[in-house]
């Protein structure tokens, strides 16, 4: 009985120690995660932000790019799930390769079924195809907020310039995101990846890779 007993405490003790280092290990994890969204994640171009980004699709025409990205941009782009009114193609030229979006969408920043909360997203995405790849851009971008989620009850719009840049949107040393500016920033930042990622998906430039791993017998 008293060897039951003294192997129970060991036990204890054990776990109490290993518990400053699992607290520690998940803090430094938080960190980590938050390291995409710090400083120069967000581009600033002549005083405008602008995402780019560009994609090789080898052994693809300009032709099967161009209808890659323009079915893509309307079904999944346009036509998706938290689409507005607003939401149009507003170019699409198969000679220059151009193909143009004008967005309005919603942003959810929590959504469960007994709250949430989001603003209205507005921006422009551009695809630019050419022989074996193409490019991809993310401007234009503002923010509203409707009526019924402000004090006044008057709706409340925000250019991403001011809102979601280095300095508005990371403390002074540029090591955390700020409590509004910084939750603009992250989602804005986790929906361009997801639309430029989807992009690169539907052209062919990105595959799934699934690693294989062998269970060693004992």
């Amino acid at each position: 009985m008293k060897t039951f007993f003294a192997k129970t405490a060991l036990c204890l003790i054990a776990l109490l120690m290993l518990c400053p280092a699992g607290l520690s290990a998940q803090k430094s994890g938080k960190d980590a995660d938050i390291s995409k969204y710090l400083a120069g994640a967000v581009p600033v171009e002549n005083g405008v932000v602008v995402f780019r980004k560009s994609y090789k699709a080898e052994g693809k025409t300009k032709e099967q790019l161009y209808a890659l990205l323009k079915d893509y941009t309307w079904n999944k782009v346009v036509c998706g799930e938290n689409k507005l009114p607003q939401a149009r193609i507003t170019e699409a030229d198969s000679t220059t390769g151009v193909i143009a979006a004008s967005m309005e969408e919603y942003l959810y920043f929590k959504k469960k079924a007994w709250v949430t909360h989001y603003a209205r997203l507005y921006y422009q995405l551009v695809f630019t195809v050419r022989d074996g790849g193409f490019d991809a851009m993310m401007r234009n971008i503002h923010y509203c907020y409707d009526a019924e989620s402000m004090p006044n009850g008057q709706p409340s719009s925000f250019r991403a310039e001011n809102w979601i840049t280095d300095k508005e949107a990371l403390s002074k040393d540029g090591t955390k995101l700020t409590r509004i500016g910084g939750k603009f920033r992250r989602f804005t930042i986790d929906r361009k990846d997801e639309l430029f990622t989807g992009a690169a998906r539907a052209a062919g430039a990105l595959k799934k890779v699934v690693k294989m791993v062998e269970a060693e017998e004992e």
